[in-house]
């Protein structure tokens, strides 16, 4: 089974436009932006998780443009914006909407890159079989 080209396209296209965002972001909470830190401050836990979270958002940005590691960083984004949806909703307020939606296109990147990597893993014992029986 042959993963198709535009299937690849749209992976690596979110993959992305994650990264783009969670690199965005995750500067913005490490240098200090003073909405993160206000943010952070409403939290109450302290400011080291600005820098926890910034880093962790930095980390899995950079995994998603390396494609074995992509599925790894996918799966941190996932848990960091569950994390982040249960604070908007219990701690601080706000929609909850954007969390979601970032945590959900994470989900989809995973199970994307999954399937790629199955499919590519399938494709090589096939192709070790076909050179065995010729």
């Amino acid at each position: 089974m042959k993963m198709t080209r535009l299937r690849k396209a749209v992976t690596w296209s979110l993959q992305i436009i994650l990264a783009m965002v969670f690199l965005a972001v995750g500067m913005a909470k490490i240098s200090g932006v003073q909405s993160t830190v206000d943010l952070f401050q409403e939290i109450g836990v302290g400011q080291w998780l600005r820098y926890v979270v910034g880093m962790v958002e930095v980390g899995s940005a950079v995994l998603l443009l390396f494609g074995p590691y992509a599925s790894l960083g996918a799966g941190f984004l996932m848990i960091l914006m569950a994390g982040a949806s249960m604070t908007h909703l219990w701690l601080v307020g706000g929609s909850i909407v954007p969390a979601l939606a970032l945590g959900l296109t994470a989900g989809a990147v995973l199970y994307l890159r999954r399937q790629i990597q199955r499919a590519d893993e399938i494709e090589v014992i096939h192709e070790h079989q076909t050179r065995k029986s010729a």
